[in-house]
C-alpha cells in the first residue's frame, strides 16, 4: 500500500476525512433529517406523512410562538449588559497585575459552575415565598415580585443567570483584546494630553473592536436559543412568559408533535442566521468607514 508523502496534495484531505465523515452523518445528515420532518405530519403516534409547508403556516398563525419570539428578541437586552460588565472585569484585572489571577479565578468561576447549579441556586434566591430578594423587598416595604411565574419577571430571572454564569468567559476575550493593545500607544496618548477617557476612546475602544464583536454575536447566538436557564428556573411558567426553545421543547417532548417542532426550529434557525449576518455585514461596514 503507498504511503501518503507529508507534501502529497492528498495528505490534508486525508487528515480531515475521519472528522468531515463524522460531521456529515451526526450534523449535516441532522440538519437533512430536520428539514425533511417539518414538511410532515409526524408525531409520537402517526407518520411521517408529507404536508408540504403546513407546519410552518400552523406555527406562524400561532399566537404562542410570536409571543415566545418576541421574548426571544427581548432576551438579546442580555448582551449589551454582558459587553459592558466583562470589558469591566477585564479592566479591572489587567490594572491590578499582582491581584490579577485571583481575580481571574473569581470572575471565571461561574463559568465552569454547571447550568443547572447555578439556575437551582439562584432559583432559591428568586423564589416568591422565601427567597432572599422578597424578603428583602418585604423588609423595605416594597410588594413581592413574582420572579418565577409573572412576565417580565420571568425574564429577566433567567437574563440574571445567564449574565451572571457569561461575563467571566467574555471578560477573558476582552482581556486578552486589551493585553495586546500596544502600550507605545497608550503612552503617545498619554503625552499628547490624553487623559484616561481619552487614551480608552481614542485607543484602547478601537482595537478592541474585533473582540467587541465577536462578543456581540456570539453571546446574541446564545442569548436566542437559551434553554437551560428557563427549563430549570422558570420551567412552571406559563409558556408564552418563555422563550423559542422552551416552546419548541415542548412541542417536541410533551406534545409529541415532531414535525411542527421541526418547523419551528428551522425558523428559528433562520432568523439567528439572518441576525449574525447583519450584525456581520453592520461590523464589517463600521470596520471599513473607520479604516
Amino acid at each position: 500500500m503507498p504511503r501518503l508523502r507529508a507534501n502529497h496534495p492528498v495528505t490534508p484531505y486525508a487528515f480531515l476525512a475521519p472528522a468531515a465523515a463524522v460531521l456529515g452523518v451526526f450534523f449535516l445528515g441532522a440538519v437533512v433529517q430536520v428539514v425533511y420532518y417539518s414538511c410532515t405530519r409526524f408525531t409520537a403516534f402517526r407518520g411521517p406523512d408529507f404536508v408540504g409547508f403546513e407546519n410552518y403556516a400552523r406555527a406562524l398563525a400561532s399566537e404562542r410562538f410570536w409571543r415566545c419570539l418576541v421574548n426571544s428578541v427581548a432576551y438579546l437586552a442580555v448582551t449589551p449588559a454582558l459587553i459592558v460588565l466583562s470589558l469591566m472585569a477585564a479592566m479591572i484585572v489587567e490594572a491590578h497585575a499582582r491581584a490579577g489571577r485571583w481575580l481571574r479565578l473569581i470572575f471565571f468561576l461561574p463559568v465552569v459552575t454547571p447550568t443547572v447549579v447555578a439556575a437551582l441556586a439562584w432559583k432559591l434566591l428568586f423564589n416568591e415565598d422565601s427567597g432572599l430578594l422578597n424578603t428583602l423587598l418585604s423588609a423595605a416595604g416594597l410588594p413581592r415580585a413574582g420572579w418565577l411565574s409573572q412576565h417580565p419577571w420571568t425574564l429577566l430571572s433567567a437574563m440574571t443567570v445567564t449574565l451572571w454564569r457569561g461575563f467571566g468567559f467574555y471578560m477573558m476575550v476582552f482581556l486578552a483584546g486589551l493585553l495586546s493593545v500596544p502600550r507605545e500607544l497608550k503612552e503617545a496618548a498619554s503625552i499628547d494630553g490624553a487623559g484616561r477617557w481619552g487614551v480608552f476612546r481614542t485607543v484602547t475602544l478601537p482595537a478592541l473592536r474585533p473582540s467587541i464583536v465577536l462578543v456581540f454575536v456570539v453571546s446574541s447566538i446564545s442569548a436566542l436559543k437559551v434553554f437551560d436557564e428557563l427549563f430549570v428556573l422558570v420551567k412552571g411558567a406559563p409558556i408564552t412568559q418563555q422563550t423559542v426553545v422552551p416552546l419548541l421543547y415542548r412541542i417536541a417532548f410533551e406534545e409529541g408533535d415532531y414535525g411542527l417542532a421541526s418547523a419551528v426550529g428551522l425558523m428559528l434557525f433562520v432568523v439567528i442566521l439572518v441576525f449574525s449576518l447583519i450584525n456581520l455585514r453592520l461590523s464589517a461596514g463600521k470596520e471599513g468607514a473607520s479604516a
